[in-house]
This record gives C-alpha cells, structure tokens and sequence, in this order.
C-alpha cells in the first residue's frame, strides 16, 4: 500500500502547479478591465495611475496567492488519502481547497501548523502585517498623487464647460479617466475593507485561543487608519465629481 501512494516531490509538484494555475486567473487588470480596449486605455495611463493599478493589483493577489496555496496544499492532501484515483483526486481536492483557503480561519490554521511556538506565530502574524502596512502605504501615496491630479482636471474642465469653451459631451469624456480611477480606487477600499476585516477575525481566533495579540493588535489598528485614510479620499473625490456641473 505505501508504495503505491505517490511520493512527496510529486505531491509537492501537483500542489504547487494547481495552485499556479489558479494564481494565473488572478491578473493585474488595466484601466479598462482587460481586452484590446483595456490595453488601450492603459498605454495612456500617467505613471502615477499606473503605480496605483499596479499597488491595488499586488495587495489583492498577495492575499489570494497566499490563502489558494494554504488551501490547496491541504485539499490535494484529503485527495490523496481518500482512495480512488488518487490523481484526479488530488485535483479535485486541490480545487476545493482553494476555494474554502481563503478565510481568516484558513490563515490561522495554516499558521499554526507551521508554528507551534505560540511567540514564532504571533511574529509571522504581525510580519504578513506589516507588510500588507507597507504595501498600503505605498497605495496611498499613489492614490494621492492621482487624486491630486483628478481634482485639478475636474476643476479645468468645469470652468472651460462654464465659459462655454467645450461641450458637455467634450467634459465628460476628458473626465472619463477621472472616473474610471474614482472608481477604481472604491473597488480598492472595498477589498482592503475585507482585508481589514479579516484580520480583525484572525486576531479574535487568536485572542480566543488564548494568545497574546496585543503586538499583533497594534499593527492592526495602523492599518485601519490608512484603510480609512484612503476611504475618506475616495469619498472626498467622488464628491467633488456628483457636485461637476458635467456630471453624468
């Protein structure tokens, strides 16, 4: 019988090749949402809407990357074991996996059969963290760069539509861009908000467990503030564009 299950490369292999394969349906999305369209109006793009596309896209596939690979490994494993066909099993298991990984519990799970040690998991926590911090941070300050820039070009566009020098329909589509990264930047706060919110989770799973999530915690609470920073511009710029004497 053991001989016959497969060996540990290949489990490995297998995993690691569906949860690629998965990873590549996650794609870092142009300004117009893919297509020849979408290239397109990418090319157009200032460097700084760029940058922002490209931090927004980078915070989302971390995030799924990480809890597809958690899970994936786990349900090819079940697979295995079940009998059968052990490949397509394995397949099967993988794709169930993936698809359940990506929860707070999935997270700590996967934490704590990596580290048993309550101190090591708690830094391997607040690391991932952090780093979602450092990301973020970048995030807004590209996103205030765009903002920035957007106000300016709504305010231009409103005093030449004012002094009639273009057409209603030439305001709207110089504002087009505008809109097209208000409301890039909402679906952005709408996914950190998850993120935020699973991190809350992942320390009460934690809190409940009985470890000390103080650290933990605090790294937590700045990214709350720069979740809600970035929530406040947004909404200050959406704003701005309902009260344009252009808007559609």
């Amino acid at each position: 019988m053991l001989a016959s299950l497969p060996s540990r490369p290949g489990i490995v292999c297998l995993t690691l090749s569906f949860a690629i394969v998965q990873a590549g349906c996650v794609t870092m999305p142009t300004a117009g949402g893919g297509g020849s369209s979408g290239q397109t109006q990418a090319t157009s793009l200032t460097p700084a809407e760029q940058r922002m596309r490209q931090e927004s896209a980078q915070l989302d596939v971390k995030s799924s990357l990480q809890g597809c690979l958690a899970g994936a490994a786990a349900g090819a494993l079940l697979g295995m074991l079940s009998g059968g066909n052990r490949s397509n099993n394995m397949l099967v298991g993988a794709a169930i996996g993936c698809g359940v990984g990506l929860g707070a519990n999935a997270y700590v799970q996967s934490k704590r059969k990596t580290y048993q040690n309550e101190e090591q998991r708690m830094a391997a926590m607040i690391a991932d963290v952090r780093e979602d911090n450092r990301r973020l941070a970048g995030l807004i300050s590209s996103s205030q760069e765009v903002i920035a820039a957007d106000r300016r070009k709504i305010a231009e566009v409103d005093a030449a539509y004012r002094k009639k020098a273009i057409s209603i329909d030439d305001a709207r589509r110089q504002l087009a861009s505008v809109k097209a990264n208000r409301d890039h930047l909402q679906k952005t706060a709408s996914t950190l908000q998850k993120k935020e919110d699973d991190w809350v989770q992942i320390s009460n799973l934690e809190r409940q467990s009985g470890s000390d999530t103080t650290k933990l915690d605090a790294e937590i609470n700045v990214l709350k503030g720069q979740v809600s920073s970035l929530q406040k511009e947004v909404k200050l710029m959406d704003k701005q564009i309902n009260v344009s004497p252009v808007a559609a």
